[in-house]
């Protein structure tokens, strides 16, 4: 429920940016990214943590600390105050975010372990929707009260402390006799996620400029759209398991597809129609990319090495997701413009350039390696 929750807040910038007159646009831009930096100082605390504490305990407090620094801008007009709340919001959410996937693993395997990865995608897709959606609705009595909405870490931490067993994590049992590793293809996946991650973010950042550069809404109707995004994608998540029998090695392909098609009708969206059938392309690719990214990482991983994979995975993920609006503006720059439209155009040229990948990928595996795909390898 809270994986995808660091951005929500994105709506709210041009907001934001009225308050603190001071700061750049990449500077504001950035309290919606920068809680994704502190989620790579929450996963490697979470390695060394979950060795003292175990996994639910860990997960509890990295609930506690998300509670507390989620809702501290809700109470203060201070720049610096709002950043380093942000920043520490993402180490609370990184101390289980590993976990979130690892965790998966050490239960289920083969067709149930896609399934059980449509299911994660699909539920962090749901709470990202319904903040979204509470976004939409709170931006009317400010950008404060928008920040609200991390106060659901609380129900969380009940409803968690109450179902979820002390359970032993395979992984950490299994280091203490073989010494955890990454082999070359987990690092070209984990280099994927952070492209996949960095042009993607263009659709939650950007959203709302977009909205009122063009003059085709506001950042309420901008939360709404995202709020109907993520229900797409959790709708996806739920029928991957399916999806991904019927498509196996090519829903990589088809996702990025999807992407790329629907960055390039927001790039000339003129309406708030456009703008709708837009996101949702992009959230239908979406749901089919990440429970494939998730899925492999875990199969392609040294045996005994998967949460270091997910967690070496995550890293490239959040760089990617806090680089994103300079990386982003600077391309955008290359070609002429930084206006939102422009952004669009970027990351549709982008996820072609992936799609391009993917299918040499593809290509690769059935000429040279006789049609195997993403195997396990010591």
């Amino acid at each position: 429920m809270l994986l995808m929750a660091a951005p929500n807040i994105a709506a709210a910038i041009p907001l934001m940016s009225k308050t603190f007159t001071g700061q750049s646009t990449s500077a504001i831009e950035t309290i919606s990214t920068i809680p994704n930096l502190g989620i790579i100082a929450g996963i490697f605390i979470s390695s060394v943590l979950v060795n003292f504490l175990g996994q639910k305990k860990t997960v509890m407090f990295g609930l506690i600390v998300a509670l507390i620094f989620g809702i501290t801008p809700v109470f203060s007009n201070n720049y610096y105050v709002v950043i380093i709340s942000r920043l520490l919001l993402g180490v609370g959410i990184g101390l289980f975010n590993s976990l979130a996937i690892s965790m998966i693993s050490d239960f289920y395997g083969g067709d149930e372990l896609s399934t059980m990865m449509g299911f994660q995608s699909s539920v962090s897709s749901l709470g990202s929707s319904i903040l979204s959606f509470l976004v939409g609705y709170l931006i009317a009595f400010g950008w404060h009260a928008t920040f609200i909405i991390y106060a659901i870490a609380l129900p969380i931490m009940i409803i968690f402390g109450l179902v979820i067993p002390n359970v032993e994590n395979k992984s950490v049992k299994h280091e203490k006799s073989v010494h955890q590793k990454v082999n070359l293809p987990v690092i070209l996946i984990s280099v994927m996620t952070f492209f996949i991650y960095a042009f993607f973010m263009v659709v939650t950042v950007k959203l709302a400029d977009l909205l009122t550069y063009k003059n085709m809404g506001t950042g309420s109707q901008a939360a709404t759209i995202l709020g109907v995004f993520t229900l797409v994608s959790m709708a996806i998540g739920f029928a991957y398991g399916f999806v991904h029998k019927l498509l196996k090695q090519y829903t990589l392909v088809v996702g990025f597809s999807l992407m790329a098609i629907g960055f390039a009708i927001l790039s000339r969206a003129a309406s708030i129609a456009n703008v709708t059938i837009g996101v949702v392309i992009v959230g239908l690719g979406f749901a089919l990319v990440i429970p494939f990214i998730y899925t492999i990482i875990n199969t392609i991983a040294p045996k005994g090495s998967e949460n270091l994979a997910s967690s070496v995975m995550l890293i490239f993920t959040n760089v990617g997701v806090f680089i994103s609006p300079t990386l982003i503006n600077y391309l955008s720059g290359l070609m002429g413009s930084q206006q939102p439209d422009m952004n669009m155009r970027v990351a549709a040229y982008g996820f072609g350039f992936l799609l391009l990948v993917a299918i040499f990928t593809l290509i690769y595996q059935k000429v040279v390696q006789g049609g195997k795909y993403f195997v396990r390898k010591g």
